[in-house]
């Protein structure tokens, strides 16, 4: 899970600091911040940056400085400071608004993000990164006409890039022209031929496409590949990450653990940033999202999801995760109503309206289930589970016809699921009296659970045949 949520969010002295770098004023002051509890040589090297720019404060180089210190320990508020303070005494140098743009997205604020990172493009405007990083931005805000005209500009000088190829992909799939999506996912697979998203990305557009034996295959390498992506060469940000070499770069840990499912560790490193700086927001989502999966900060995340949201109440991620974590706990009332939250502020959160639906139909709200699963489902049509879940609640309501649709859509996929799908499919025709097409469903479960499993299944598969006429 990539970083994309920091430190102190929204708090109004950054805010006000963004303005007047923007729209003038006095030039910012150096921020203060706080070293109690870090590494020695973390200590070091912020105060050591800090003194530099006191005793240099004409000088946007020692600002900017500090900035990169700042940033590169993941301090990103007081950094965004020390970088707007830069800007104001060095406007045309590139690094600074470039530096700015990266840390106003890991606070979760994309749009202003954008601006700045726009702004460093008109001054080095063939940045390739920076080109890269705005269509990223672009895309998650909803403006996939100009994302795709900003990944264009990164294919024009490198055609092989994979990361453009693949967001192109993606800029096709959100406007519903498939066949475009597929051959830009396509050569961002020849490009970086362990791409695993791009893998995924192919799969979904071949399924839709009909075309289920090649998106079985892509999405097989998806799984091999899940966590390998093209290699990012950036030169400006390897200053900065060059800065952090040899010190616990905690959050950047975290990432890798929560990939591989290494909740203890991830929980263990979170509450290490959260030891130094109780209001990392970064680290509270983390561990909200660890929360889904593992129980061991049950007792706790009422009050990681209470910081996390006075942090910043617009995030819906933030709702998402919590609701889930309480789903899991089985507290469904608490959940649906934090997961409503993450549908009004992202209506098309596909997740979240899953989510929902498990909670309302957990609490008896078969009818409220089944609209949240076709929500989900009008925002991402690939969603395999909220098809095979409305399938379930629809057939739990008496209404197999309208369950047919979606299960023939998940069995395009050949997965352990798809034994499941196909006991379903023979209900749904049963249920709607055509006994020969229940009973050709049901067989076929039969004969893949007989060579598969799961062996708990057969019994309800030799059930379903005996109750289905020929």
């Amino acid at each position: 899970m990539g970083r994309c949520w920091a430190t102190l969010a929204g708090i109004t002295v950054f805010a006000a600091a963004v303005l007047d770098s923007s729209c003038g004023g006095p030039v910012p002051p150096l921020p203060n911040p706080s070293v109690d509890g870090f590494a020695a040589d973390v200590r070091e090297a912020v105060l050591a940056a800090h003194k530099q720019a006191e005793a240099e404060p004409s000088r946007g180089s020692a600002s900017g400085r500090l900035g990169m210190v700042l940033q590169a320990y993941a301090l990103n508020e007081p950094a965004a400071l020390a970088y707007q303070r830069a800007i104001r005494l060095e406007p045309k140098e590139f690094a600074w608004r470039y530096y700015l743009a990266l840390v106003l997205q890991q606070l979760s604020k994309p749009e202003q993000a954008l601006d700045a990172i726009s702004a460093a493009l008109r001054i080095r405007p063939d940045y390739a990164p920076a080109l890269l990083k705005r269509a990223d931005l672009q895309f998650d805000l909803g403006r996939f006409q100009e994302s795709g005209a900003s990944y264009e500009a990164v294919l024009a000088a490198d055609p092989n890039s994979a990361a453009a190829l693949y967001g192109l992909g993606r800029v096709n799939d959100s406007r519903r022209n498939p066949s475009a999506a597929e051959g830009f996912y396509r050569r961002a697979c020849l490009a970086y031929p362990s791409y695993g998203a791009a893998y995924y990305g192919l799969a979904v557009v071949e399924r839709s496409l009909g075309r289920p034996e090649e998106a079985t295959k892509n999405f097989e390498l998806a799984k091999r590949y899940a966590d390998h992506r093209p290699p990012s060469e950036d030169p400006v940000l390897r200053d900065v990450v060059e800065l952090s070499a040899g010190a616990y770069n905690q959050l950047e840990q975290s990432d890798k653990l929560i990939e591989k499912g290494d909740w203890d560790n991830a929980v263990r490193v979170n509450h290490e940033v959260l030891s130094r700086d109780p209001n990392n927001l970064s680290a509270l989502m983390n561990l909200l999202y660890v929360a889904r999966f593992t129980d061991k900060i049950d007792g706790e995340v009422d009050d990681i999801y209470s910081k996390a949201r006075k942090l910043n109440p617009r995030i819906p991620y933030i709702h998402n995760h919590y609701g889930a974590a309480m789903l899991r706990q089985g507290k469904f009332a608490v959940a649906v109503t934090a997961l409503r939250k993450a549908v009004e502020l992202k209506p098309d959160y596909a997740e979240a309206h899953t989510w929902l639906a498990e909670a309302l139909d957990r609490q008896g709200h078969p009818r409220e289930a089944a609209e949240q699963f076709q929500s989900a489902l009008a925002a991402e049509p690939s969603n395999r589970l909220a098809e095979v879940e409305l399938a379930r609640v629809l057939l739990s309501m008496g209404r197999g016809k309208e369950a047919i649709p979606p299960l023939t859509s998940a069995l395009q996929v050949d997965d352990a699921r798809t034994s499941l799908v196909l006991v379903m499919l023979g209900e749904a025709y049963r249920s709607i009296g055509e006994g020969a097409r229940a009973r050709q469903y049901l067989e076929q479960a039969l004969e893949r659970v007989r060579k598969e499993g799961p062996p708990e299944l057969l019994a309800e598969i030799e059930q379903e045949l005996r109750q289905t006429s020929r």
